[in-house]
């Protein structure tokens, strides 16, 4: 018995199934897991190690180089990327796709194990390497704590503490501080007096040391109990310092508070910040654990948000800066409008060709299906995200076919006078197979991208993943439930629709076109294939990206000060730049930002892409006014800070969909020759300057930054008493600090630093008369007296790339994708790579090859899947030939509708190409069908094709109508990641179909010899 037949057996049975899964449906749509982009797994840890005073060079020898080589000893390890800077490395370790999240723990484990069996051989004084394998994480939302007056002290005291209750909330995975500002203890020597006593800084950081301690005495025991000691010494306000008592070499000591000052300040140097709206801000970031809606975990944030702001001093607020929910409901309420549209012109289009009855148990399928699709999402662990979303509404105007079919041959039996109950049953078991068929050809087509391992298939996978389920629930319910109610509501039209007879009335020069095809089969065939060749070349010329900007109402803006300016100066510059941003008569369009020092904050987006931390660098994020455009925003912020700083490097860009800059072209060159491999990148920035219209043109080569050497005299500081390493220990000190203690306030921690006063560190001749200690601890004598000082150049930075030195050049063109600007370089390009220099490209193209490369792997097995069905289906080669040759035909109006529109081909309009030829093939499958079904009738091979092709142009007229138009709202209205792939699947099922209904008879007929009939 068929699945039809049992489904009518037991209609009771059969309704309440589909009343619990559409029930079950609309459950589980009350709180959907929701996000604003789908799931994607991180493979990336970044890796910092700090050597104080080393040069670039010395770093690069000494850390990086055997960084990088332990890193290249894990096998799953795909690129490494570094970036030195004097005493700072950088490493990014990227894996490849095919480590899987569940192996992703034992691999940074081993990174760990690697880098901590490294760490005895990097040179003393060095700090890490410190692995960061948890940077990926996305924060749904950030807001910023603010408060005038307020210390920065304070600020992070109401941050941890809210940090500590928001960790309570039930949803909440994890909550970070950024942007936060801690405070130290400064002991400032008075050099002067120092020297003057005879004191050295070692003595007063000893003294420190001494003193304030937190340590065991052991315990004695008393009638039985043990009482533990403890000793006095730990100061209870930093003030208590001044009465330490410092030895003096005569004998005797010194209190401290006559030889220094203590105070208590913010970090210094500062090794960040962050300021929101013009004000000094602790930054909160709160990610949410998987498998949460994320519009009601947001509302149940903002009540325990609520409640926490009602709690603090007076004067300080918490300020929103991020809320992934409020764009995730901003995209159900388009997506809601689309869908609603969608389904509008799919029941308006059924109900011309069918009738308002027939339409209606039609549409029945929507509805259903679409409820079904949700509830095995659930259980698949699968989030409603835009990725997701937009797969249902694509695969709407193609399941709707599935009840098409069936229930217009159930009125064609109908017609033919069967019983209703007969009729119903044949027509859902006849159609079956096909419908089978199609639906798995179309399932095949997404197939290379669920299996590709790459960052770009894993954020597009659930789109043929819900495509499948959604094609499949469909399917069921179209054998199933579509006959049951074509047995109660189902009758025969004695008169066709209006949109019915006029296709009907087609009917006829239709079938002389096809006697005339099939009277010039070779002709014809030929003609199709030189216009798809043409269409081939053609598609050549058709721009390409990645992925299209992302459409959020928010810019992100890297800003560079000189590579030489201090974390100091890049603090001041950077809250000058918060306080013109926040300025509203200056700048309108933008209604609020939050500006990071140091590094690029928490991520908020998936394609998060700041620039890598360094004390120069700052990076803001920035909401857009109402009604203001992007390119808007960004042509008054390139002005406006161009005027008020004009020695800052500002880049004000729209965020990215992928993991590379929409847009951008990176070019990385490489030679063995330092000075060829600079001379080269210098030629192709300005070859890329040189291009008409060309906006941002960067280079990560930064110019030479100064660097003090102290030449020590070696015969005059042993006949002083002092050695090369008693002037660096003296200085340092002196200049950086040493850490003598910590002050403990409650569950905080702050460093006493001892150090010089600032002005002897802000000038370059006092250091000539710093005093250094002589080594046998009596006395000291002054720097100039041993050593002098000489200014040199050094590199600002070196960047690295797979253990080698590269230049990265990077350019963006407004009206140009990224590969269009690789073709105006093209020949410097190949007369680089003649003379022997290294040119390979980055960025979104790189991402693209990798992408279209990994599903090219699987695009073959598909291929043979696909001709395997239908060789089943038909019991036939020739047959499945037949039906897999009309599918590059959709070639040819796909690449018309993108050359029309003006529309780029991304990567997810060339998954429309893929699912195209999934589609097209029903086409095929429907004409072979009916003239095997006319032949077996008793009809002649010409007329058997002439009758099958005149029989079956309405049902496919009709499906292909639907999906055509079905499309037309995710065009207009789905948004840019939409548009290219709707404008290649329209085009492509428009002219593909037309070509296909003379192609596959012509074909047909040449395959299986069919003799045309006599003009």
């Amino acid at each position: 018995m068929s699945l039809s037949s049992s489904a009518l057996a037991r209609p009771r049975f059969t309704a309440l199934a589909v009343l619990f899964l559409v029930l079950a449906g609309v459950w589980l749509a009350l709180d959907f897991p929701s996000t604003e982009e789908p799931p994607v797994t991180v493979r990336a840890a970044t890796i910092i190690s700090f050597v104080p005073g080393a040069s670039v060079q010395r770093v690069e020898q000494l850390v990086v180089r055997p960084t990088e080589e332990a890193v290249r000893s894990l096998a799953d390890v795909k690129k490494v990327k570094s970036t030195v800077r004097p005493g700072f490395a950088f490493t990014y370790v990227e894996l490849r796709p095919a480590v899987s999240p569940q192996q992703l723990p034992t691999v940074w484990q081993r990174l760990r194990a690697r880098m901590e069996d490294l760490r005895p051989q990097l040179p003393e004084g060095t700090f890490g390497p410190l692995v960061d394998d948890e940077f990926g994480r996305v924060a749904v939302m950030t807001v910023g704590l603010t408060g005038a007056g307020y210390t920065a002290g304070e600020l992070r005291h109401q941050a941890r503490a809210m940090r500590d209750a928001l960790q309570q909330l039930p949803g909440v995975e994890r909550v970070t501080l950024h942007g936060i500002r801690d405070e130290q203890v400064q002991v400032v020597l008075d050099v002067a007096a120092m020297a003057a006593k005879g004191v050295r800084a070692s003595a007063v950081a000893e003294a420190i040391t001494r003193r304030n301690i937190v340590a065991p005495a052991g315990f004695v025991e008393l009638g039985g109990a043990y009482l533990p000691l403890t000793v006095t010494g730990d100061v209870a306000d930093p003030r208590q310092l001044a009465s330490t008592p410092v030895p003096l070499p005569s004998g005797g000591s010194v209190p401290l508070g006559l030889i220094a000052r203590i105070e208590r300040v913010e970090q210094d140097p500062p090794l960040g910040g962050a300021f929101v709206d013009g004000a000094p801000a602790a930054v909160v970031a709160v990610s949410m654990a998987p498998g949460l809606n994320v519009v009601s975990f947001a509302e149940r944030l903002r009540t325990r948000m609520r409640e926490l702001e009602a709690g603090l001093p007076v004067g300080m607020n918490v300020v929103p800066i991020t809320d992934q929910a409020q764009i995730v409901t901003r995209q159900l309420i388009q997506v809601g409008q689309v869908f609603l549209e969608t389904t509008v012109i799919v029941m308006g289009i059924v109900v011309l060709f069918l009738g308002l009855r027939t339409g209606l148990i039609v549409g029945a399928i929507v509805p259903t299906t679409i409820m079904g699709t949700l509830a095995v999402m659930k259980l698949l662990g699968i989030e409603l995200q835009m990725i997701s979303i937009g797969a249902i509404i694509i695969a709407l105007g193609l399941f709707v076919d599935n009840a098409i079919v069936v229930a217009e041959d159930m009125e064609r039996r109908l017609a033919l006078g069967e019983p209703r109950q007969e009729a119903a049953a044949r027509a859902g078991s006849a159609m079956f197979v096909p419908l089978l068929v199609s639906s798995l050809a179309i399932i095949l087509s997404f197939m290379p991208l669920v299996l590709s391992r790459t960052e770009m298939g894993e954020y597009l996978r659930s789109m043929g993943v819900v495509m499948t389920i959604t094609l499949l629930v469909s399917l069921v319910l179209a054998v199933t439930f579509t006959p049951l109610l074509c047995q109660r509501f189902a009758q025969h039209h004695a008169e066709l629709s209006r949109a019915a007879r006029a296709v009907e009335s087609l009917t006829g020069w239709y079938r002389g076109k096809v006697q005339w095809v099939l009277r010039h089969r070779v002709a014809y065939i030929a003609s199709m294939v030189v216009v798809l060749l043409a269409s081939a070349w053609l598609f050549t010329t058709v721009p390409t990206e990645l992925m299209p900007p992302s459409e959020r109402r928010q810019l992100q803006m890297a800003i560079e000060l000189a590579p030489d300016s201090s974390t100091r100066h890049t603090l001041q510059t950077s809250q000058a730049i918060s306080r013109v941003l926040s300025d509203r008569q200056l700048l309108p369009q933008i209604a609020s930002h939050a500006l990071y020092v140091g590094d690029g904050g928490p991520r908020f987006i998936l394609a998060l892409n700041p620039p890598v931390p360094a004390g120069h660098r700052a990076y803001a994020v920035l909401t857009l006014a109402a009604e203001v455009t992007h390119a808007e925003a960004i042509a008054r912020l390139k002005q406006l800070m161009a005027e008020r700083f004009p020695d800052v490097r500002f880049e004000p860009k729209r965020f990215s969909m992928g993991s590379a800059d929409a847009g951008q072209a990176e070019f990385r060159v490489h030679s063995p020759d330092l000075e060829r491999q600079q001379a080269a990148g210098q030629r192709l920035l300005e070859a890329l300057r040189a291009v008409p219209g060309v906006g941002d043109v960067s280079t990560d080569e930064e110019p030479p930054i100064p660097q003090l050497n102290v030449v020590v005299d070696q015969a005059r500081a042993r006949a002083a008493g002092v050695s090369s390493a008693e002037v660096a220990r003296s200085l340092d000190l002196i200049l950086s600090g040493a850490t003598a203690s910590q002050y403990r306030e409650g569950d905080t921690a702050l460093p006493i630093l001892v150090r010089g006063d600032l002005a002897v560190r802000q000038s370059a001749e006092g250091l000539a008369a710093l005093p250094i200690a002589r080594e046998d601890g009596h006395g000291s004598v002054p720097l100039a007296q041993v050593a002098r000082l000489e200014v040199v150049r050094q590199p600002a930075s070196i960047q690295r790339y797979n253990q080698a030195r590269v230049v990265t050049v990077s350019g963006k063109h407004p009206a140009m994708t990224a590969q269009a600007l690789v073709d105006q370089v093209a020949p410097l390009l190949a007369e680089l790579r003649r003379d022997g220099i290294e040119v390979t490209l980055g960025g979104e193209i790189e991402e693209g090859a990798d992408a279209n490369e990994a599903m090219a792997q699987f695009l073959p097995p598909c291929v043979l899947a696909m001709a395997l069905i239908f060789v089943w289906q038909f019991e036939s080669v020739r047959k499945a030939a037949v039906v897999l040759a009309s599918v590059p035909f959709v070639l040819i109006g796909a690449t018309l509708a993108l050359k029309l529109t003006g529309t780029t081909l991304t990567f997810v309009g060339t998954l429309g190409l893929l699912a195209l030829g999934g589609i097209i093939v029903n086409n095929a499958v429907l004409l072979i069908d009916a003239i095997d079904e006319e032949r077996q009738s008793g009809l002649g091979d010409v007329q058997a094709i002439e009758e099958a092709a005149a029989k079956r142009l309405r049902p496919i007229v009709m499906t292909k109508l639907v999906c055509i138009l079905g499309l037309l709202p995710l065009y207009l209205f789905g948004g840019t990641v939409w548009q290219s792939l709707a404008v290649v699947m329209m085009g492509g099922l428009a002219l593909g179909t037309l070509i296909t209904l003379g192609f596959i008879p012509a074909l047909y007929a040449v395959l299986y010899r069919v003799r045309a009939s006599k003009a």
